[in-house]
């Protein structure tokens, strides 16, 4: 059996297939954060504006569960959890296309006021707790799995990026969102008359229009980032740990470390996976223990 895990977002569509006793991966710090976060999951991918979503989505599923008996039995999912920032036509597309495929329906999971469960502890210090995006607080779940001690800044680099924090005792202390790279991009093309869609390269003094818009693009997130890792460091009085996930994590990462000086930083592509995976075990448990009460 298994848990069918899904973290929608603007994008792109990752779904797993993972068994609930699986184990998490180690620490990519040292290494390039490409493998799966947990062990022994079956991944997969979907750009959210695919065509035919629901049914490319069943079919996809379909051949996950169904590729023979005993694989059948290992991957014939008992539950679905997942958390979205798409648009509510996408999700209840994914919805249709779970069910289809002849999984549960999904729970999908908001931000909640705090996060207690195996040793991960988290407070939720948005103003309207569930305001705080499901993705946001997921990744954040999975960063403290990753790493249990010390603050933690939380840089998400998908259609958005997100930069969030939690201090040493776990409280979130605040983050902020911001067009990410290939909406900035989108963004200089079709909002001003003579400049391209650009495909050019970062630099150090670009002299050419692609040139300037790529290095324009990624020096702002660059620049955006370390003034929050400053402001995080100026509020937790100690080294900050980052963990940098999303679409554009790599590419962010290497500019980082590039830079120097802006402390232990890893990647975890698929940080937001590894949240809902621990937040399935929390209700799970809280589930148990309401039935056994």
């Amino acid at each position: 059996m298994s848990w069918l895990l899904l973290d929608v977002g603007n994008s792109t569509l990752k779904w797993t297939l993972v068994p609930p006793d699986a184990a998490p991966c180690s620490s990519s710090a040292k290494g390039s954060g490409a493998g799966p976060p947990l062990q022994g999951q079956l991944p997969g991918m979907l750009a959210i504006d695919a065509p035919a979503l629901q049914a490319t989505l069943a079919a996809e599923l379909s051949r996950a569960v169904g590729g023979g008996a005993p694989q059948a039995a290992r991957w014939a999912p008992t539950a679905s959890w997942g958390c979205a920032v798409a648009a509510p036509e996408k999700i209840a597309a994914i919805d249709a296309a779970v069910l289809a495929a002849g999984s549960p329906a999904v729970q999908w999971l908001s931000a909640t006021a705090r996060f207690d469960h195996n040793g991960i502890h988290l407070r939720n210090g948005y103003r309207e707790p569930a305001q705080l995006g499901a993705d946001r607080w997921h990744a954040l779940i999975g960063a403290r799995a990753r790493l249990a001690r010390g603050p933690l800044v939380v840089i998400n680099a998908g259609t958005a990026t997100t930069i969030d924090a939690i201090d040493e005792s776990g409280q979130f202390v605040g983050g902020v969102i911001a067009p990410g790279v290939e909406l900035m991009r989108a963004s200089l093309a079709h909002g001003t008359a003579r400049l391209p869609l650009a495909e050019g390269d970062y630099v150090a003094h670009p002299d050419n229009t692609n040139d300037a818009i790529r290095t324009g693009i990624l020096d702002a997130q660059i620049g955006l980032i370390a003034q929050r890792l400053q402001r995080v460091r100026e509020l937790a009085g100690s080294g900050v740990q980052v963990i940098v996930s999303g679409g554009n994590g790599a590419l962010l990462l290497a500019l980082l470390r590039a830079q120097g000086g802006l402390g232990t930083m890893m990647l975890e592509p698929d940080l937001v996976v590894l949240g809902l995976w621990h937040r399935a075990h929390a209700l799970t448990a809280e589930a148990l223990a309401n039935r056994t009460s």
